[in-house]
């Protein structure tokens, strides 16, 4: 199975509510989805995913 990593920053709320949008999209679809704060992505974790969302 695909995995995809969304990573976002949200200062009011709105572009989490879409992050949460994509996850559950890409879930949809039959990808595996991890949901990341930017603070909490790093480079070295890119190897791990086939896909990526930023917001």
């Amino acid at each position: 199975m695909a995995k995809a990593a969304v990573v976002f920053w949200s200062g009011t709320g709105n572009t989490e509510a879409m992050a949460n949008a994509v996850a559950e999209g890409a879930k949809a679809k039959g990808l595996e989805v991890d949901l990341f704060e930017a603070d909490s992505f790093s480079a070295d974790k890119a190897a791990e995913y086939d896909a990526f969302a930023f917001g």
